[in-house]
Formats: C-alpha cells, structure tokens, sequence
C-alpha cells in the first residue's frame, strides 16, 4: 500500500492494462459502477394518501475508459475490429488493470470481466501543436472488480 501517512490519497498514479487482447501502461482509467435505471410507480393508497413505489429498472454494464499516448500499438483497433466483424466470442475478455505508485509498485488492483471494446477515439492532431497525442478506448464490461 502507499507509503507515508495511513489512508493517504493517491495521487496520479500509472495503470498497466493486462488484457490478451491489450496490453500496456494508461495515464487515465475511469470506470462506471453498474446500474439500474430506477422505475417509480407512483399510486393511491386505501386512505387516499399519495405513494410510490421504486424498484430496479433497465441494467447498464459497467463501462472503462482507457487513456494512453498514441504509440504504433493497435492492438485496440485489431481488437475492435473483432467487434465490428461480429466476433463477439472471440472480442469478449478477461482482463487486470494495475494502479502503481511513483516507484512502480503496485497499490490496487482491478478485475474486468467479459470486457470488449465499444468505442476507440483517435485525436485530431494539430499542426505545430507540442502536445502528446490521446487515445482513448472505452470498453463494456459485464463486471469491475477491486481485487486489492
């Protein structure tokens, strides 16, 4: 776990992505939780007084969001390219992701499950522009799962 004072915050961290089907280090993750939408029925009762009920909805997959420098990697578009071919045997993966501190040492781990690739954006580069290149992939997951 971190160094310093007990249940210190992390600060930027790096992410290695451990997938077969991708892997490498991330300067960004951010992941959804899964959820449900929430259906209110609102009703009447006996005496006349105004009631509702709230109960679970439509379920949305967790989703990760994955950030790195662009590199001559395309693993993530060879990946994607399982999805659009209808492949989706071959596209859905099992994979970790890492959180190492500023000595490479890992502090969290994550389990991503049933993973595919469901969106992948290339930036728009500028001419003359001194800046390094985002990628970004966004993965589905059925499940993601803090392991340590």
């Amino acid at each position: 776990m971190p160094k310093g004072r007990p249940n210190e915050p992390l600060t930027s961290p790096r992410y290695i992505v451990d997938f077969p089907k991708l892997k490498g280090v991330f300067s960004e993750i951010s992941a959804t939780s899964a959820e449900f939408d929430v259906i209110t029925y609102k009703f009447t009762e006996k005496d006349g007084k105004p009631a509702y009920y709230a109960g679970p909805g439509t379920f949305k997959p967790p989703t990760v969001t994955l950030k790195r420098g662009v590199t001559e990697d395309y693993s993530a578009w060879q990946w994607a390219k399982l999805v659009q071919d209808g492949m989706m045997d071959q596209a859905r993966s099992n994979g970790t992701i890492h959180m190492l501190d500023y000595d490479g040492t890992p502090l969290l781990e994550y389990e991503v499950t049933n993973a595919w690739p469901s969106k992948i954006v290339m930036p728009g580069p500028k001419t003359g522009a001194s800046e390094v290149l985002i990628e970004e992939i966004t993965l589905v997951c059925e499940a993601f799962t803090r392991k340590k």
